[in-house]
């Protein structure tokens, strides 16, 4: 019993220190910076809601307010037409000459009225447009794969692994295989092992996304083990540290 008394305190011990010492390590820079720029982001995406919002208000409003002055100047001009044979005997400070002179000023606040909603519009959609860039996130930058070392003197075929399955990026237009497709043949992918296998210098790179490792452990198994007309296909790889576009164009030159 003195034994596993002694035991279960020296484990007490460990896990302790164990854990003080993750208290105390610091978080790497790349995710304090990652914090700092979510942060930043999530308040400018509130204030451009609250802006979009009080457009939205203003441009109802100037609708409104543009419709009400509509329906007053139609009145206006409806007495006026009543009223026309008696405009040349009007008294300039009778209670007619002045509603007159209000009709002429509500035809000049239509006048400047009419380019409000119009104005309000854009900027509208301008703040439409910024809410929507900003809800997607910061943009990534385009990866460009470049030659290098040993592999410049190699026929490479690249194949993309995501999160998802893979992207064959050997045509102007990527091919898309989903995870559970990688060993059926119909998908593209064994006959793409056999096809680069009797390429000579061929050999496939699998471009590997960060959440794309689970997908690349199965397809490189599955290229290892592959014998097919032309023997074993070739295979390397590279990983790819951001979701940003691949860039190819080195190679295609």
């Amino acid at each position: 019993m003195s034994i596993l008394v002694c035991l279960i305190g020296a484990l007490t011990l460990m896990i302790a220190a164990l854990m003080i010492s993750s208290m105390n390590s610091k978080q790497a820079p790349e995710i304090v910076e990652r914090y700092k720029q979510y942060s930043e982001l999530k308040a400018d995406q509130q204030q451009d809601r609250e802006e979009l919002e009080r457009l939205k208000q203003l441009l109802a409003q100037a609708d409104k307010l543009a419709e009400q002055t509509k329906l007053a100047l139609a009145e206006v001009a409806a007495l006026e037409a009543t009223h026309k044979d008696k405009l040349a005997s009007v008294d300039a400070n009778s209670e007619y000459a002045k509603q007159l002179a209000d009709a002429n000023r509500l035809r000049l606040r239509i006048a400047e009225l009419e380019a409000e909603p119009a104005k309000l519009q854009v900027e509208l959609d301008r703040l439409q447009q910024e809410v929507a860039k900003k809800n997607a996130g910061p943009e990534e930058k385009v990866v460009q794969i470049r030659p290098g070392g040993s592999g410049a003197d190699l026929v490479p075929t690249f194949v993309e692994c995501t999160a998802t399955g893979l992207v064959i990026h050997d045509s102007p237009q990527p091919k898309r295989i989903v995870a559970a497709d990688i060993g059926n043949p119909a998908s593209g992918f064994p006959p793409l092992l056999d096809q680069v296998a009797g390429t000579p210098k061929g050999q496939v790179i699998f471009l590997v996304r960060p959440d794309g490792v689970d997908v690349f452990n199965v397809a490189r198994n599955f290229a290892r083990g592959h014998f097919g007309p032309n023997g074993y296909c070739k295979n390397g790889k590279l990983p790819v540290p951001t979701q940003g576009n691949i860039d190819l164009s080195v190679f295609r030159k």
